[in-house]
């Protein structure tokens, strides 16, 4: 049984504190003659509400105790303890549940990237990323996915997006970056993002999907970077061949 939430300990409390005093009331029945069962019943209920109550919420609260600390350490197996976007594990378990999720698959990766550790050291480029990433995640709603795929590259996921309105969110968020590059470290750092993307019919594979997104990510950045590229749509391609 699982108690998440402080309503829930005092529910469970209630619940079994109510079929302690239940069970307790049965036997009063079969264990005492009718004449004292009025005197019987008083106490049997007071003293097993007494005794039970307190029990059932000590136990109630290190079950729900235990489950925060369940929760917490399954969020931290699913998101990157720097940028806290998903996993690139949690990314494909969530993407392997509905193998026929329709919607567009987004490569994202910071631009010369090396260049800012090299220039201004390690820690201000994992500052850099962790903004990439608030300001991919501020840009998407719940039900689709941001993870961080590897070093300064990110993979995210629009569910239920087509093409056109795939490529206008991506577009708002390569310029939301590139408008908010800022100071990190006392040190201002120009930030920009290329953006490769594709669309993921419902008979496509996650991993087909975001093979083309990359191959648009590198086209992105052989044209000069800071820009977003879409794999050719496969109608096209089977209305050419």
């Amino acid at each position: 049984m699982r108690i998440s939430t402080r309503k829930g300990i005092w529910i469970f409390s209630l619940c079994v504190s109510l079929c302690a005093i239940g069970l307790a009331v049965a036997l009063n029945v079969v264990v005492f003659p009718q004449s004292i069962l009025p005197v019987t019943m008083r106490g049997t209920v007071a003293i097993t509400a007494f005794v039970a109550m307190p029990i059932c919420l000590f136990v109630g609260s290190k079950m729900y105790e235990n489950q925060q600390l369940s929760d917490e350490l399954q969020r931290l197996v699913n998101r990157d303890r720097l940028t806290d976007a998903a996993t690139r594990d949690f990314f494909f378990a969530q993407m392997s549940r509905d193998q026929r999720a329709y919607g567009v698959s987004l490569m994202v990766d910071i631009d010369h990237f090396k260049a800012v550790n090299d220039t201004y050291g390690h820690l201000i480029g994992d500052e850099v990323i962790r903004h990439v990433s608030d300001i991919l995640r501020r840009n998407v709603r719940s039900s689709d996915i941001v993870a961080r795929f590897g070093g300064e590259e990110f993979v995210v996921f629009l569910d239920g997006h087509d093409r056109d309105v795939g490529f206008l969110t991506a577009e708002r968020m390569r310029e939301d970056i590139a408008k908010n590059g800022g100071t990190f470290g006392g040190h201002p750092v120009k930030v920009t993002v290329s953006i490769g993307g594709s669309l993921k019919e419902a008979y496509d594979t996650v991993d087909a999907s975001i093979q083309d997104a990359d191959a648009a990510l590198y086209r992105a950045k052989e044209q000069g970077r800071n820009q977003t590229v879409f794999a050719t749509p496969k109608v096209l391609l089977r209305d050419a061949g």
